[in-house]
């Protein structure tokens, strides 16, 4: 049996969750009944395909038939969303237009910071034409979705589901091909430079099987997939299942496990969604006949990886206005880019999700700004965490001095050390971008140990910096150094991180 659209009218059975049963051939329970999201949310018309934030505050799903949708032709069905405040969902509102058209609109994918989805069906020239369209929050709403472009993309079945990863890094999908193992197989495409995606690469045989394999959901931490499948060992005419990702080539899985009959029905199941947290599981479910939006707790068998939420607001550090921005974050060890998010155009709002066990630096980026990085370590993170960090990005303008957080030396010595080469060579490209711009460098220190000491070490420490911006091509004329010692703290020299905070290189722009 094929997988089913949407915008058919004789949609099978989905999730029909018998509660406190043992999981089929699993061994597990689940703790808690299945949860219907009540009248806020689903209603006397059929409610589908729901796609929950990774933050867990805005549910977003398509409606079937309503009176309240853009009619179109044959059977139409609309995008919908409702935000979570006050422990309860807000009443259901119809998105709109650019979104919603005459055809069956829905979301496939919605990013990390919630400001960029995956759009499947509408707003297609050519309704034969395979593929997603993907749509960004504008200071007017939702801009008009553009078509995803994939490197030798077909499909030679009719039917076709998609997910982008949070971090805007890799695209999921549930096609058939010519390297297919039969009907519908799971993809992945990587993200490249031109804002386009790479050729299809088959996940192989650990998960593909001769039959359909779709509806794919990869979870906040870049490993846990769940998917439909019909080829696997199941209880009816599909069944989701849980795989692990175990390296880079997308090619080692983990042996898929049925999620057990707490999910899984003997009809068709599908269309899984959890947030960052992996706390609770959506899906649709028949109740009395009637398709609705159910949620229930997942079980910690079934849980992805910790993720560390980290959002907050990007704002002009002089006005405090809020900014919109791309947040580049990579691997402080090696400038490994792993993902883009963009704040909200008029809020300024963000959030990207950070995986444990590694350390990153992460920085604001906007026209006409100076880019402000920071760093985190998650090498002691074992549960989900949500972290709050305002951005503050700095004019380019006469007097502005900007922090290279990122900067490091040995203790008590003025040689750079390897990982500082990242945020350095930022700077060059800061320095290339802006020609006229000149700067200052300076260097600061803790008060501990002799004053004098302290300016020539700070003073010894900007001469570093300024040996490598000289050796990237910066001419010598562009740059002023300057040891400060302990003379202009940050904050009071009390304890260790706070005397950490006042070991610092910065930049002041002194002629633009």
């Amino acid at each position: 049996m094929k997988p089913v659209l949407f915008n058919q009218p004789t949609i099978l059975t989905l999730l029909f969750v018998t509660i406190s049963l043992v999981a089929h051939s699993q061994g597990v329970t689940f703790d808690t009944d299945k949860e219907h999201l009540g009248s806020n949310i689903n209603s006397s018309y059929p409610e589908v395909k729901p796609i929950i934030t990774p933050d867990g505050k805005t549910l977003y799903f398509s409606r079937q038939n309503s009176p309240d949708n853009v009619k179109g032709k044959k059977d139409y069905q609309d995008i919908y969303f409702s935000h979570f405040k006050n422990n309860t969902w807000t009443r259901a509102e119809n998105i709109g237009y650019p979104l919603n058209d005459q055809y069956a609109n829905g979301i496939n994918s919605v990013s990390s910071d919630g400001n960029t989805v995956l759009i499947f069906n509408g707003h297609t020239n050519n309704d034969d034409e395979p593929g997603a369209e993907i749509s960004r929050q504008t200071k007017e709403g939702w801009s008009s979705p553009k078509r995803v472009r994939i490197a030798d993309f077909y499909n030679y079945n009719e039917f076709e589901d998609y997910q982008m990863t949070g971090d805007n890094k890799f695209l999921i999908m549930a096609v058939e091909r010519d390297d297919s193992m039969g009907d519908q197989d799971l993809y992945v495409s990587f993200h490249k430079s031109d804002d386009s995606w790479s050729k299809p690469l088959n996940l192989g045989p650990n998960i593909n099987t001769e039959s359909a394999e779709f509806s794919p959901f990869l979870a906040s931490d870049g490993k846990t997939l769940y998917f439909a499948s019909e080829g696997h060992d199941g209880m009816g005419d599909s069944d989701i299942f849980y795989t692990k990702r175990l390296d880079d080539t997308w090619q080692v899985w983990s042996k898929p496990k049925n999620l057990g009959n707490s999910i899984n029905t003997t009809g068709l199941d599908a269309y899984f969604t959890i947030d960052a947290a992996g706390d609770y599981a959506y899906f649709v479910s028949m109740e009395n006949g009637q398709r609705d939006i159910f949620r229930i707790k997942l079980h910690h068998a079934f849980k992805p990886d910790p993720v560390m939420m980290l959002y907050g607001f990007v704002y002009d550090s002089k006005t405090k206005v809020p900014i919109e921005s791309n947040i580049v974050f990579e691997l402080l060890s090696t400038g490994k880019e792993e993902g883009i998010a963009h704040s909200n155009p008029l809020t300024g709002k963000f959030n990207i999700i950070l995986h444990s066990g590694k350390t990153y630096s992460y920085r604001a980026q906007a026209a006409g700004y100076m880019p402000v990085e920071e760093s985190i370590d998650l090498g002691k993170i074992h549960k989900y965490t949500e972290l709050e960090k305002n951005l503050f990005l700095v004019p380019i303008e006469v007097g502005q001095i900007v922090k290279l957080n990122n900067v490091f030396f040995e203790r008590g010595k003025f040689d750079l050390l390897e990982n500082s080469y990242y945020t350095l060579n930022r700077l060059v490209q800061f320095l290339n971008d802006n020609q006229n711009i000149v700067i200052e460098l300076g260097g600061h220190t803790d008060n501990t140990g002799s004053s004098q000491l302290n300016v020539k070490l700070s003073l010894d420490r900007v001469e570093s910096v300024k040996s490598f911006l000289t050796a990237q091509g910066i001419s010598i004329n562009r740059m002023e150094t300057k040891g400060y010692g302990s003379l202009k703290p940050l904050v009071e020299n009390s304890n260790e991180d706070n005397r950490k905070m006042n070991r610092r290189v910065e930049f002041k722009i002194i002629k633009k």
